[in-house]
């Protein structure tokens, strides 16, 4: 079997471990700078998840601003109001503290520090806009450090935010597409497993299993790298082990292993696409943005399976191979039916949703949702080819 061409370019330094974010202030110091944006959101500021990272720039005398107004499912305004706050002091650099949305808002405030134009202008849609190179210039400094383990966004060259108008989420982001070239992300990454500690039971069964999701897709996605291959293995392996633990208990242990997992599967995220999971996860969270993105991606992802199934088993029997299922004695299309009983045991397990019905969604809204799905840039890497009422009966298996 031939492995086919890749290219790989990962520019981030990563450090991961309990208690790396106390070493911010020493990072920052160490690339000359002097002061620093902490954006994140209320609630982790009220939860004293700061409290380490502000320790450590007072410990080296960074000047520092917190912008805390970030939301869930941010929207193109929080990042034009986290600019403004950027742009209006003197900052050498942003660190963003917390989950996906978070991160995402810091991501797009770097990126408009340095871009001209709207944000709207950089959004991907089809392959080609990844490598247009709409991103002229490099992005402002920015640090991040992930308080859930779900999105990956800490290390990956991507970010997802609501146009309200549209009532659409913009996939935003570029790889570095020649060496030391621009791209949207961090230039440091503190991976600190200890500030996931206080995420309540429903964050991390749905932040978990959105990591699991990610290393799905990208282990199924047309033309996926062998590359990613041994991470996507892992990871399918070490969620559904530990994921239940972190809900019923908390324990650090499997906490540690979870963001792990999360962290390595937002790297693969860099190298392999995503499917239909994600595109219509992400249309479904951008017409209801109350709905957390975790819990849209539980309910996609035995559909979008069963879909996809038909026409690539292979791939998905060695999805159950990797969750531990025994497959001995199985074709492959049986094998491919275990890997989605499976996820359907660790979804109950966890208590997350399985229906769109669950999640409030109206029914008369599933062709719209179908049909928007086809403009996000996640259809493109689906495993199995799908137009507008391919995805319309996925939906309506979903709801």
């Amino acid at each position: 079997m031939s492995l086919g061409e890749y290219s790989l370019s990962f520019p981030i330094t990563v450090e991961f471990g309990n208690g790396t974010s106390e070493r911010t202030g020493e990072v920052i110091a160490a690339k000359g700078w002097e002061t620093a944006l902490v954006v994140t959101d209320q609630g982790i500021r009220a939860a004293g998840i700061l409290d380490g990272v502000e320790a450590s720039l007072e410990a080296e005398g960074i000047d520092y601003e917190i912008y805390d107004d970030v939301e869930p499912n941010p929207t193109t305004a929080m990042v034009h109001d986290a600019l403004e706050t950027l742009e209006a002091g003197e900052f050498d650099v942003v660190v963003a503290v917390g989950g996906g949305s978070v991160i995402d808002t810091a991501k797009c405030a770097t990126l408009l520090k340095t871009n001209s134009g709207d944000l709207s202008e950089y959004e991907v849609n089809v392959p080609e806009d990844v490598t247009s190179g709409s991103i002229e210039n490099h992005t402002h400094p920015l640090i991040t450090i992930p308080t859930t383990a779900g999105t990956g966004s800490e290390v990956d060259y991507w970010a997802v935010i609501t146009a309200p108008d549209r009532k659409f989420k913009m996939a935003i982001g570029q790889p570095p597409l020649y060496p030391d070239g621009p791209y949207l992300g961090a230039d440091v990454s503190l991976v600190d497993p200890e500030l996931t500690a206080s995420l309540p039971p429903r964050q991390t069964a749905a932040t978990g299993f959105d990591a699991f999701s990610h290393a799905l897709e990208n282990h199924v996605a047309a033309g996926a790298p062998e590359l990613v291959k041994p991470y996507t293995r892992h990871v399918m392996g070490l969620v559904p082990e530990y994921l239940p633990e972190a809900y019923e208990s908390g324990a650090m242990e499997a906490r540690e292993q979870l963001l792990f997992g999360s962290h390595m599967a937002g790297f693969c995220e860099n190298f392999a696409g995503f499917g239909a999971i994600h595109s219509l996860a992400e249309v479904t969270g951008g017409m209801y943005p109350e709905i957390p993105h975790g819990e849209a991606i539980a309910v996609f992802t035995p559909p979008v399976m069963r879909y996809n199934l038909e026409a690539y088993p292979a791939r998905y029997a060695e999805v159950a191979e990797a969750m531990g299922v025994d497959t001995s004695g199985l074709s492959e299309t049986e094998a491919a039916h275990e890997a989605v009983a499976a996820v359907e045991s660790l979804i109950d397990e966890v208590d997350l949703p399985s229906s769109l019905s669950e999640l409030g969604v109206e029914e008369d809204d599933l062709r719209e949702i179908a049909e928007k799905s086809m403009e996000t840039i996640e259809i493109h890497d689906n495993p199995r080819e799908a137009d507008a009422e391919d995805l319309l009966d996925v939906a309506r298996d979903a709801y």
